[in-house]
């Protein structure tokens, strides 16, 4: 019964990064656009600003009832403390670093379709930093799951050569570290609660992104107000809203798992500007969405412990 709970929460977990990774594929474009109107920085701070807010109001309320139920036992709500704190300062200093690398390479030039694909990189370095780092071995259909995901995202993202640019450049680094952001919300997400968490992680990508903002760009209300719409849908969904599936799905999704899922982004990417700015699927297009989804379903295969392992050789 206790493996059926559990394979029943990592479903959901699966659906909820589904759910993040539409947001953000959605989101790219509204990234992109913004650097018309304003700097990177002072993009990510306002939009992180938002996402705070957004989560500032459920973490509240969990710490009010955590506070009036501290006596009692059978409390079983995660805890909201200093450990939280220092958990979301952590998080949110490697997501800023990632989230900035991003955006400096979207106002470098780098092309939305190979932003995509190079982000996704983290499908490979998050099961390698667990091996290396963790000792935490892949099975063997993960890895293939990690290889269908790169070559579908090689399929969705190019139609030929690559010659990679600045931006691009800056992508691949910010790739790095969303690999180790993955890998530290898995860690952190189970042992904090999720909006405390969420709420400190955006508020510190706020207050550093602001802070050399204000060392390196001349922030600007009024470009603030010209870019508006995509702050708004970065700030309320990218980061308020898919953030938080994050944490949450992470919970109980391995991070290999949680990486090969998370390249879906570059299929809700492609899909969007196929319906919203009418940019027609190719061939290769569809093959790249259709290795994606498989990859998805691989990801999916439970892996047999050793005990199972055991009894079928028996």
């Amino acid at each position: 019964m206790e493996n059926a709970n559990l394979r029943k929460l990592r479903i959901r977990g699966s659906l909820m990064i589904i759910c993040a990774t539409i947001i953000w594929g959605a989101g790219m474009a509204a990234q992109s656009a913004g650097m018309d109107y304003v700097t990177p920085l002072t993009f990510n701070a306002a939009r992180f600003f938002i996402g705070g807010t957004i989560a500032l109001g459920p973490a509240l309320f969990f710490l009010k009832r955590q506070k009036a139920t501290m006596s009692q036992n059978n409390d079983k709500s995660l805890p909201i403390g200093k450990g939280t704190f220092l958990a979301g300062i952590i998080c949110g200093i490697v997501l800023c670093l990632g989230i900035n690398l991003q955006q400096f390479g979207f106002a470098a030039g780098a092309s939305v379709a190979n932003a995509a694909f190079i982000t996704a990189l983290y499908v490979i370095m998050v099961p390698i930093a667990c091996l290396i780092f963790f000792k935490q071995k892949t099975p063997v259909f993960l890895w293939a799951g990690v290889a269908v995901a790169m070559a579908g995202m090689y399929f969705l993202s190019f139609a030929g050569g690559f010659n990679p640019s600045i931006g691009d450049i800056l992508i691949f680094f910010c790739a790095i570290a969303f690999s180790a952001q993955i890998i530290i919300i898995s860690y952190f997400s189970p042992k904090h609660n999720v909006f405390a968490l969420a709420c400190v992680q955006f508020y510190t990508v706020f207050a550093v992104s602001m802070i050399l903002a204000f060392i390196f760009e001349t922030p600007s209300i009024s470009a603030l107000v010209a870019a508006g719409p995509f702050v708004l849908y970065t700030g309320v969904l990218s980061s308020g809203v898919a953030y938080i599936l994050q944490m949450k799905a992470q919970k109980t999704a391995k991070p290999t798992v949680a990486a090969v899922l998370f390249s879906f982004e570059g299929v809700a990417a492609t899909i969007t500007g196929w319906i919203v700015l009418d940019q027609f699927l190719t061939t290769r297009q569809i093959l790249g969405c259709a290795l994606i989804f498989t990859a998805i379903l691989v990801a999916q295969i439970p892996a047999k412990t050793k005990k199972q392992r055991m009894k079928e050789q028996c």
